[in-house]
């Protein structure tokens, strides 16, 4: 597709619910909140929503913590994510560990890149002052405003350059570097993504059935191609042919996405695999294991609270 690509060795991915203030800023994702007992991390973590990015985007999220001392106690994990992150460094860019069972590594930094972990876990230990902007794509979005399927971006890092303008893109680069706010870095990013959108043609029949399975992914195939009226077989073509994968390949990411999220605000296993469509909890950990690599019961005990370690989804489904 005549992009450079660096294979993630194993990449990145991350939402959070937040409390909103009156300007419609998220300020502090409540997975965060005890981290504020640090005055260094008490506004680390920023997420926007721009009205004008609605269809766009999920969030642009800044994260901003210029104490490097601050930043090297943090541990963070991202797991597999139907969206695309479009991820700007403004400052030392970092290099995550990604693990996949028993395979994992490192990949090599780019200070600008896209990225879709669809497997694996990716873990990021800050060396210094973390800076770092995340454009959080909505996958129907992202192929239309890259031109290409989503799975070109699995588990791989594209710098931005080889996929946009690189005039526009080192302005980028630049500006970040050199905005004093997260809200004037957003506004930068926001105006950024808007532009690539000035002539993007209509969704695909694909775009909305991809937007429809993201909202409920216990939705059947088949009752999804009735509700487009279209055939399954349709369906099926238009969706690889956008994305490069399979309506229900698309939809076992989905699911683990929001099982995640579901798990992170205390629901029990059982309502868990009922509420994303898993036929029953086995059902649920052999997806996990297939998705994320390893049992949910092991995934989640290195994020109990007292290790330091903390899972951020950058997109967060509603359950």
């Amino acid at each position: 597709m005549g992009v450079q690509k660096t294979p993630i060795d194993l990449a990145m991915s991350l939402p959070t619910t937040a409390s909103v203030s009156a300007k419609g800023h998220f300020p502090v994702p409540l997975y965060e909140r005890n981290y504020m007992e640090n005055p260094a991390l008490a506004d680390a973590f920023k997420v926007f929503r721009p009205p004008s990015l609605v269809g766009i985007a999920d969030a642009i999220w800044d994260l901003n913590i210029p104490d490097a001392g601050a930043a090297k106690t943090l541990t963070i994990k991202h797991a597999p994510s139907t969206s695309l992150f479009l991820i700007a460094q403004y400052r030392a860019p970092l290099r995550p560990d990604r693990q996949f069972g028993s395979n994992g590594g490192s990949h090599s930094k780019h200070q600008l890149c896209a990225v879709q972990l669809q497997t694996g876990v990716v873990t990021t230990r800050p060396n210094g002052p973390l800076g770092s902007i995340v454009i959080c794509l909505k996958p129907e979005a992202a192929a239309r405003i890259t031109g290409e399927p989503l799975q070109s971006f699995a588990d791989t890092k594209i710098d931005l350059h080889s996929l946009f303008n690189p005039a526009e893109v080192s302005l980028l680069g630049e500006m970040l570097c050199e905005a004093q706010s997260s809200r004037e870095r957003v506004t930068i990013a926001e105006s950024f993504l808007l532009r690539l959108t000035r002539q993007l043609r209509p969704p695909s029949v694909a775009c909305h059935a991809a937007a429809r399975l993201r909202s409920n992914p216990a939705l059947p195939v088949l009752q999804l191609a009735s509700q487009l009226d279209i055939s399954r077989r349709h369906l099926s073509r238009s969706f690889q042919a956008t994305f490069g994968t399979s309506p229900k390949q698309f939809m076992r990411l989905a699911r683990i996405e929001k099982a995640l999220a579901a798990r992170q605000d205390g629901q029990a296993w059982a309502d868990i695999a009922y509420a994303c469509g898993f036929s029953d909890q086995t059902h649920l950990i052999r997806d996990f294991n297939a998705i994320i690599g390893q049992p949910p019961k092991d995934f989640f005990r290195v994020l109990d609270a007292s290790s330091g370690v903390r899972l951020m989804q950058f997109y967060r489904p509603k359950h």
